[in-house]
C-alpha cells in the first residue's frame, strides 16, 4: 500500500468515530456509486471485481437495510412533510449500463436479494458508442435493449436514465442539454414499457440549470457523484453519493457508510465543481 493510501485509510478510521456519532445523531440515506463489475488485468477505479462485489454485497445483506431508490425517496420525502427521523438505509446504484452488471452483478444481487438502479445510456444501449474510458475494449461493453429489457423486468431491478451520449451536461447550450435529458427519458420509458423515474449526471456535472431541466422533464429525483449522506433537506434532484472501488475491503466499506471519508470527498468533489464551472465557462464563451 503506498503511503498515500495509507494516509487516506488511517485518516477515514480515525474520522469514522466521529461520525458514527453525528450520523447516529442525524441518520441518512447512503447511495451507494459502481459502474462495472469484471475481473481487470489492471486497476480501474469505476470496477470492481466479482470477488469483492460478492464481499460487498454479501456484508451489505448482513449488516445494512438495503432499500430501493424508489422506497428512499419516498422515505425522505415523508421525513420531510412529516418531521419524523429518518432511519439510516443504503442504495446500491450502477452508471453506463454495462453488460457485466447483468452476467456479474445481477446474479449476486439476486442471491442476496438486494434493489439496485442502473443508469443506461441511450447510445451506449444502442451500440453507436461506448464509454470514451474503455475505447479499445474488444467484447461488448454495454447492456443491449433487450437485456434492459429484460433487467427491467427484475423486480430488483429500476432503470434509469443516464442521457443520450454522456456528455459534459455544464459544456452543451440550454437547448442540447435539455434533449440529452428529456430524450433519454422518453427513449427508455419506450423501450422498457416502463415510467423511468431517476436520472444520472454523467460525470457529476450539474449545476442549477441542469438541476431545474431534469425536474421539468419529470423525473422524481437525481443522483450525482457529490459525496455524503442524504437527509430530508437534501434537494431531491442532487442526491449524493458513496464511491465504492475494487480498494474497499469490507471494513473500508463500513468506514465509507460511516462518514469516515466524506471530509476527503467532499474536499476533492469540491475541486471537480470548480473544474466542471470553469469549463462550462470556457464553452459557453467559445460558443458565443
Amino acid at each position: 500500500m503506498s503511503i498515500r493510501k495509507m494516509v487516506r485509510a488511517g485518516l477515514g478510521a480515525s474520522l469514522a468515530p466521529f461520525s458514527r456519532l453525528y450520523n447516529r445523531l442525524r441518520p441518512g440515506i447512503r447511495i451507494l456509486m459502481y459502474h462495472r463489475v469484471a475481473a481487470l488485468p489492471d486497476y480501474d477505479q469505476l470496477t470492481v471485481s466479482p470477488q469483492r462485489f460478492e464481499e460487498h454485497m454479501a456484508w451489505l445483506a448482513a449488516h445494512q437495510r438495503v432499500i430501493s431508490l424508489d422506497t428512499a425517496v419516498t422515505e425522505l420525502d415523508t421525513a420531510l412533510a412529516t418531521g419524523e427521523d429518518l432511519r439510516p438505509g443504503v442504495v446500491i446504484t450502477f452508471d453506463d449500463g454495462y453488460l457485466d452488471n447483468l452476467t456479474h452483478a445481477l446474479p449476486v444481487l439476486e442471491r442476496h436479494r438486494l434493489p439496485a438502479s442502473i443508469f443506461v445510456t441511450t447510445a451506449f444501449a444502442e451500440q453507436a458508442m461506448s464509454h470514451p474510458r474503455y475505447p479499445a475494449a474488444e467484447e461488448r461493453l454495454h447492456l443491449s435493449w433487450d437485456e434492459i429489457r429484460q433487467m427491467a423486468a427484475n423486480p430488483l431491478i429500476t432503470i434509469g436514465s443516464h442521457t443520450l451520449t454522456h456528455p459534459f451536461l455544464g459544456r452543451l447550450s440550454g437547448e442540447e442539454s435539455a434533449r440529452e435529458i428529456a430524450q433519454s427519458r422518453a427513449i427508455i420509458q419506450e423501450k422498457i414499457a416502463a415510467p423511468v423515474n431517476y436520472f444520472c449526471y454523467p460525470s457529476g456535472d450539474y449545476g442549477q440549470r441542469e438541476t431545474g431541466l431534469v425536474s421539468d422533464a419529470g423525473y422524481r429525483a437525481a443522483v450525482t457523484v457529490s459525496p455524503g449522506a442524504n437527509r430530508a433537506g437534501t434537494p431531491r434532484f442532487a442526491l449524493r453519493r458513496t464511491e465504492v472501488t475494487d480498494r474497499d475491503t469490507p471494513q473500508i466499506l463500513a468506514t465509507k457508510l460511516a462518514g469516515g471519508f466524506d471530509l476527503i470527498h467532499q474536499l476533492l468533489d469540491l475541486r471537480r465543481r470548480r473544474h466542471f464551472a470553469r469549463a462550462a465557462i470556457l464553452a459557453q464563451e467559445k460558443g458565443n
